[in-house]
């Protein structure tokens, strides 16, 4: 799906001119959403991920920082884990065993963190445990800027990774949701063009393998993603 012409050329200019603003009143303020603009607009999907808050630091961006891979070479569970999600995506319909998917970490978050967009509803850096009830509170004092996003990185598919609420209610305030639940369990709605899923954070207690074909049995699900018989991604158009 092709995004706005308008958009295409003008992501990291707006997202530059949204966060100068933001940080006029607040210095410490994060700069989140897409590193590389040409990478995310021609990925196979344009996928965003919807976070808490950063863990640490102030004024910084974590753009630059997935720009870069991540953290040094250590290991990262939370862009480990979003790295895999994403490669997964990707190769839909092919089906990635879990040998070639635990290793290789550093190499894959580099090829792949660029492609995606990240945010955070909380826009300063919290603690190694979220307060929820204050990531909430937040999320609905930064609606406008939320839905500012939303609109500029024109996702196709969000993935709220232990944010629907404070992000849906955010974002969606006044549109009629409805919200169904694929065969496993995990929750979605489509609004316009705009597929949301209800899934865990990728650091959460679950193994790394539970949490990620999870994922991509929902994603297949959803988009009706069918095996082709020359390996193609074939996407069959429904409602599901």
């Amino acid at each position: 799906m092709k995004m706005n012409e308008i958009t295409i050329h003008n992501i990291r200019k707006r997202q530059q001119e949204l966060f100068d603003k933001l940080r006029q009143a607040n210095p410490s303020i994060i700069m989140d959403g897409v590193s590389d603009e040409e990478q995310y607009i021609s990925a196979p999907y344009r996928i965003m991920y919807v976070l808490k808050e950063v863990n640490g630091g102030s004024g910084w961006s974590l753009c630059d920082h997935l720009q870069s891979g991540g953290r040094d070479r250590e290991h990262d569970p939370t862009w480990d884990n979003i790295a895999r999600w994403t490669e997964g995506i990707f190769n839909l319909p092919k089906e990635l065993p879990w040998s070639e998917l635990e290793k290789d970490c550093w190499i894959r978050r580099e090829r792949m963190l660029p492609k995606i967009c990240a945010i955070n509803v909380k826009k300063t850096s919290g603690s190694y445990v979220s307060d929820e009830n204050q990531i909430y509170t937040t999320a609905q004092n930064n609606a406008d800027i939320l839905m500012q996003q939303l609109t500029l990185y024109d996702p196709e598919i969000v993935i709220c990774c232990g944010t629907e609420d404070a992000f849906v209610d955010a974002c969606f305030s006044g549109k009629q949701i409805e919200w169904k639940m694929i065969t496993r369990g995990i929750w979605y709605f489509r609004n316009e063009d705009k597929i949301v899923i209800s899934f865990s954070h990728p650091a959460a207690r679950v193994k790394d393998c539970y949490l990620y074909y999870a994922l991509l049995d929902a994603v297949k699900e959803i988009l009706n993603i069918k095996e082709s018989s020359n390996d193609e991604r074939q996407v069959v158009q429904t409602t599901v």
